[in-house]
């Protein structure tokens, strides 16, 4: 069963139902191709959907040598915690969803911590959850979950491109 995203307009912008969010038309496809395509995937946005909190996703423009990560600066108010994805929107979308799905992994991440409620808080849990792994020379923290995740979404699409 197609799952489809339902927007509506509210002060004239059109806004998502689901707790994934981008105002960016490319975005939005890949988010809808990943809930058409990939069961993983869906079940990453439902649950984001039943969490406190709300993912905005945007295009990348820093960090140069990471596809995508999670913006750790994190808003909280009038109990919804509020995240930002960054994604490089230029490649094959059976390139981006996965890199999508491994992002929105990490923010259950954060969803499944209700003290994490600031940048030094979600530090703190990635610095717990981290694996080894190579960020490019940049900065960043990895969970084994995250990883897997993304190969999980990859090969369901494979799956559903045959």
């Amino acid at each position: 069963m197609a799952t489809v995203m339902i927007l509506w307009l509210l002060g004239g912008q059109i806004v998502s139902a689901h707790h994934v969010r981008s105002s960016e038309s490319k975005i939005n496809a890949l988010i809808n191709a990943g809930l058409t395509r990939s069961s993983t995937f869906r079940q990453l946005v439902e649950t984001l959907d039943r969490s406190d909190v709300i993912v905005y996703v945007d295009p990348k423009l820093q960090r140069p040598a990471l596809g995508a990560y999670l913006v750790h600066n994190i808003v909280s108010a009038g109990g919804v915690r509020y995240l930002h994805i960054a994604i490089d929107v230029h490649g094959a979308e059976g390139r981006l969803v996965p890199l999508l799905a491994h992002e929105l992994q990490h923010a259950l991440e954060v969803a499944d911590e209700p003290t994490v409620r600031d940048s030094e808080s979600m530090d703190r849990l990635f610095e717990r959850l981290a694996v080894e792994f190579g960020c490019g020379g940049t900065t960043c923290a990895e969970t084994q979950a995250a990883k897997d995740i993304e190969a999980t979404v990859d090969a369901e699409l494979t799956v559903a491109r045959r």
